[in-house]
């Protein structure tokens, strides 16, 4: 995945080799720590002051972030829709144990959360089939539908201990 990252720095008169040797130094141990390997691109832009003179420096850093490989991502996706489906599962059998209208009501919430859960492997399956961009835009979709089956199922567990 493609990220950025920018870096700043103030321009003092005289200090300017310096300064650039800071930023560079930043730029650097950032790039050792993060353990970037790929840098797409590096641009300078200069700041200026009411007058005209340059009195700071933005670098941005654009970069491939090394973290995690798409079968990794694949599988940890995969890995968190099945550790919710096990809390929905936990869900039913306890509205099981509710009074009638309570129980009607959790049987409907867990089988909304069991919509979310089939639209999250959806959505996981689609980006498995896709490349380039159109996995980028499939991507964060997956991200949300993750999200909203995460939220409902919290949110329905804490109703249901209430």
């Amino acid at each position: 995945m493609i990220r950025v990252k920018t870096f700043t720095s103030t321009m003092k008169i005289f200090h300017t080799k310096q300064e650039l040797d800071e930023l560079d130094r930043a730029v650097n141990d950032f790039l050792a720590a993060e353990g970037i390997r790929t840098v797409v691109s590096v641009s300078d832009a200069v700041t200026t002051g009411s007058k005209g003179e340059s009195i700071g420096i933005i670098r941005v850093l654009t970069y491939e972030d090394p973290g995690v490989s798409r079968e990794e991502y694949y599988e940890r996706f995969d890995r968190k829709i099945r550790e919710w489906g096990m809390e929905i599962e936990d869900l039913g059998r306890k509205a099981d144990r509710l009074g009638a209208s309570a129980r009607s009501r959790y049987q409907e919430q867990v089988g909304e959360l069991k919509t979310l859960q089939e639209k999250a492997k959806s959505r996981l399956s689609q980006m498995r089939k896709a490349s380039g961009e159109a996995w980028g835009e499939l991507h964060s979709g997956a991200e949300t539908a993750l999200e909203e089956l995460a939220k409902g199922v919290k949110s329905a567990a804490t109703k249901l201990r209430k």
